[in-house]
């Protein structure tokens, strides 16, 4: 029954993060703390202190490994955050697994975008020029200045989070495979 539970709660979680994330561009800090508080409350009470175990590395370690990424500006601090909870939720495996279909569904959408707002090639030098940076002049900078009017560039990564979370939780109910 709890299984099923943490699906619904990440479900119920998903359709709140990519309403107010369709809205707002954001993710609003009180509905990733109620879930991430629902989260420890489903594992304690379904493993005790192996549950709280779960929980803490489950949202601390996306957390942790995705902070670069952050800091480098190509992921918002909510998409962090979100991915955090699941993994609170659902587990570090699981957490995973659907990280790749998320990264399938990401650039899928990235395409799509370029091509619709026909700025793929200034897309791609952008990105491979901060490469370049990184490889050869050995010098980090921040990816992309935010430019808060200018929405051509921007990937609402709450979709992509979403289409890989439910199409692992099918696959894993099996439903797909």
């Amino acid at each position: 029954m709890i299984p099923i539970m943490k699906y619904v709660l990440v479900c119920i979680l998903l359709i709140f993060v990519i309403y107010t994330d369709t809205k707002s561009y954001s993710v609003k800090n009180s509905v990733i703390l109620f879930f991430a508080a629902a989260g420890l409350i489903v594992n304690c009470v379904e493993l005790g202190v192996t549950g709280l175990i779960n929980w803490l590395m489950g949202i601390s370690l996306p957390i942790l490994v995705l902070f670069v990424l952050f800091i480098l500006r190509m992921l918002g601090a909510g998409d962090i955050k979100l991915i955090g909870v699941i993994g609170g939720l659902l587990g570090l495996d699981f957490l995973m697994k659907s990280s790749v279909y998320m990264l399938i569904a990401v650039g899928v959408m990235a395409l799509v975008k370029m091509l619709i707002e026909r700025n793929l090639i200034i897309r791609l030098k952008h990105f491979f020029n901060f490469i370049h940076n990184i490889i050869i002049n050995r010098q980090i900078g921040i990816y992309d200045e935010l430019n808060k009017e200018d929405k051509s560039h921007v990937i609402r990564l709450s979709y992509a989070i979403g289409a890989g979370t439910i199409y692992q939780m099918l696959f894993e109910l099996k439903i797909f495979g």
